[in-house]
């Protein structure tokens, strides 16, 4: 099937081409960024944020995928690298191929201005691109209700601290016991950090596990929203 068989023309653009930056490790992906041309203009692509931030293209939008493999002096991804490219003042709009709808909000509430899946036409990402560049927010259709999940975390206390740590240590399996030694406090105070967890997501964890809500959050070791910001190998 060539590219013609299955992405329709795009529409001609209105006002300037926007010019993005691709952030992506994968080379097949920075190649084929070239498909976004003419209504795009991809001045640069990367395999990592840190590589990209050394640079400092002159660009309307990021392209940032959210999964990107650490190596010497690269360990910015998920979250963390939607922050420290947004804190340079750049539009980012995040690619990927998460459905998790608690994980884009949270990309989102970092400071992205739209979500484009992985799965979507050509013709849609660019047009998500030319959104983002003017100002606006776009988020796939491919995840339904992510903005009002985003509008909604501003309700819910994170799971940081002591509550992250016993959520994790709960989702593999290790006591209220053990994790009370191991954290230096009491067995109950441990079942306390769990019950506020519990409250805040009771719907969910009625029909799943802990540790089925650590990688709902994105929360785990590695995971794209880990608040744990040392480089480890991911994936």
């Amino acid at each position: 099937m060539t590219t013609a068989d299955h992405v329709r023309p795009l529409a001609p653009t209105a006002g300037p081409v926007p010019r993005v930056a691709l952030v992506d490790d994968s080379p097949f992906i920075r190649d084929g960024a070239r498909l976004l041309q003419p209504e795009v203009d991809v001045v640069a692509s990367y395999p990592s944020v840190e590589e990209l931030l050394a640079a400092r293209p002159d660009v309307d939008v990021v392209l940032l995928d959210l999964r990107l493999h650490p190596g010497p002096g690269v360990s910015a991804q998920g979250a963390r690298g939607v922050r420290e490219v947004a804190a340079t003042g750049a539009k980012v709009l995040v690619y990927t191929e998460d459905r998790r709808r608690m994980v884009l909000a949270g990309c989102l509430a970092a400071g992205a201005s739209g979500v484009a899946h992985k799965s979507d036409p050509v013709e849609w990402v660019v047009d998500a691109v030319r959104t983002v560049a003017r100002g606006g927010v776009s988020v796939t259709p491919a995840v339904a209700g992510v903005l009002e999940l985003a509008a909604r975390r501003g309700a819910l206390a994170p799971v940081t601290g002591r509550k992250l740590q016993v959520l994790r240590a709960r989702a593999r399996g290790e006591s209220f016991k053990g994790i009370g030694s191991r954290l230096h406090i009491a067995p109950s105070t441990a079942e306390d950090y769990m019950a506020e967890v519990t409250r805040l997501f009771a719907d969910y964890l009625r029909e799943h596990s802990p540790a089925d809500l650590e990688r709902h959050l994105g929360v785990g070791e590695g995971d794209v929203l880990d608040p744990d910001e040392s480089p480890r190998r991911r994936r």
